[in-house]
């Protein structure tokens, strides 16, 4: 094995290592989606509901209020904003992963990385669109660039903040 081929290897290694670093992104997107009742934050969430909603919406509401008022089962109020779901986090799930395997068969070449990262950025992009651009928010936004780039660094990839910021939509 060459000097050249043992460095590759031990870069493929940490690249590896830091697939494992993307799954606070992924709690914290399943976080937003578990709905645990409370009669207080939920009455508050009708409540403004209610306050938006167009005329014509508004008695379903009031049933919901009524509802949780009196301790009677009601639907989750936050589900007006849950924009994705478990599929849509296994996907995000699937592109990072997806991300990590190309840049460690990308054999540290510049132009390789480049395309890598500028595909995977594309890809959540598109899913971003699909969630009504509720995926990434400010956290997971500087998550995520820090996690793009320092994976592309333990490539040998210095420009992937660059990348990131000419192509992100989120």
């Amino acid at each position: 094995m060459t000097i050249e081929s043992a460095e590759w290897v031990k870069k493929q290694e940490k690249i590896e290592s830091y697939r494992e670093q993307k799954q606070g992104i992924i709690d914290d997107l399943r976080v937003c989606i578990r709905y645990t009742p409370n009669r207080d934050n939920d009455l508050l969430c009708f409540m403004e509901q209610y306050l938006k909603a167009e005329t014509k919406n508004r008695p379903r509401l009031l049933e919901q209020i009524k509802y949780c008022i009196n301790g009677e089962k009601y639907e989750n109020p936050f589900l007006a904003y849950n924009h994705y779901d478990e599929g849509h986090i296994e996907e995000f799930d699937h592109i990072l992963n997806e991300y990590i395997n190309k840049l460690k068969l990308s054999g540290g070449e510049s132009t390789q990385a480049s395309r890598i990262i500028e595909s995977t950025i594309l890809k959540i992009n598109e899913l971003h669109d699909i969630c009504r651009g509720q995926l990434i928010d400010s956290w997971r936004n500087e998550r995520l660039t820090e996690y793009i780039v320092t994976a592309s660094r333990y490539a040998g990839f210095k420009k992937a903040q660059d990348i990131i910021e000419a192509k992100k939509q989120w």
